[in-house]
């Protein structure tokens, strides 16, 4: 039975109450896809009555975009009337599917710099919106890694997005991961790793539970019509294998499945696992980096990525670990 929670309404993707109309910034980890990846957060959250603000650590040069607002060197607002000569600016997009609906929704673009100018960013947004919960989102499992993991895949970035997270601010910090079964198609992610991690997170009390999108409800339709929109929008090489992958597994595809083009010869693992949404404090996942205190003062993802190599090269790497079922 799903979830209904206080307010009623049916609950499927955030299996946890959050104080009435609070204030939640959803921020992508790291990409330009991790914010789609979030939006059946947003959209459930939306419907309980939350106020609900999008960011997203930006894959797109910044700096081309016309009809933005800078609020802080590193951090651009974009509507829909924002503007840039790159074809791969999916936050553009999403705001556009938003007035095509006759709404209007801004999104907040961190700019790809290091930790301390992005939780610079994310404390900016806290307190200029008066923000008391802050989701991190990542369309992948390689956030939760601690640095000495078989391969790492991107960890960049999204670690950049959940140590500023938890240094944000907010009451309340929280992220959350999605796709299960995704990242590592050519064999080198340990997911069995992943989940390791996720228990040792269970047995520092720092789980908040899980979610699913189920393509029936209310979240599930506008997260499919988000979807085509952006891929409507930009050309083939565009289109998010992690969103192909979500969108294939909402209709119950299972095994290796062939998402896009970019993966026909390196298809993802889908399955039930891959809809889901695991939710952990965020306070907890930065904390277990291995590479915390080398990275809570970079100013550029070069040294992001400079920490967790050396890290990754004294500590690790460990056995690939296989899920033995």
């Amino acid at each position: 039975m799903p979830y209904h929670g206080a307010t009623g309404i049916n609950m499927t993707v955030v299996p946890f109450d959050l104080p009435e109309q609070s204030r939640v910034l959803m921020a992508g980890a790291g990409g330009g896809f991790d914010v789609v990846c979030g939006m059946p957060i947003v959209f459930e959250l939306a419907a309980r009555g939350h106020k609900v603000f999008l960011a997203n650590y930006s894959f797109t040069d910044l700096r081309k975009v016309s009809g933005a607002s800078w609020l802080m060197p590193n951090l651009l607002e974009i509507g829909s009337n924002a503007a840039s000569p790159e074809w791969y600016f999916p936050e553009l997009y999403v705001t556009r599917w938003y007035a095509n609906r006759n709404e209007t929704q801004s999104i907040f673009c961190f700019d790809k710099q290091g930790v301390a100018p992005t939780a610079e960013a994310y404390q900016h947004l806290v307190q200029k919106l008066s923000i008391d919960t802050v989701i991190c989102v990542d369309g992948g499992i390689d956030g939760l890694f601690r640095g000495d993991e078989t391969d790492l895949g991107t960890p960049s970035m999204d670690s950049i997005s959940v140590l500023a997270t938890h240094l944000s601010g907010a009451d309340r910090r929280y992220y959350a991961t999605t796709a299960f079964g995704v990242e590592g198609a050519e064999g080198k992610v340990s997911h069995a790793q992943a989940l390791r991690r996720m228990s040792e997170l269970i047995a520092q009390d720092a789980h908040l539970g899980v979610g699913t999108v189920i393509r029936s409800t209310p979240t599930g339709k506008a997260f499919v019509s988000l979807v085509e929109y952006l891929f409507n929008q930009m050309p083939p090489q565009g289109k998010s294998t992690m969103a192909s992958s979500l969108l294939a597994a909402m209709n119950g595809a299972f095994g290796r499945t062939p998402v896009n083009y970019k993966t026909d010869y390196q298809p993802p693992w889908l399955s039930p696992l891959t809809t889901l949404f695991w939710y952990f404090q965020a306070d907890d996942v930065a904390r277990m980096k291995l590479f915390y205190n080398e990275v809570l003062q970079t100013t550029t993802v070069t040294e992001v990525n400079a920490a967790i190599e050396q890290i990754h090269g004294k500590t690790g790497p460990l056995p690939f670990e296989s899920i033995p079922i």
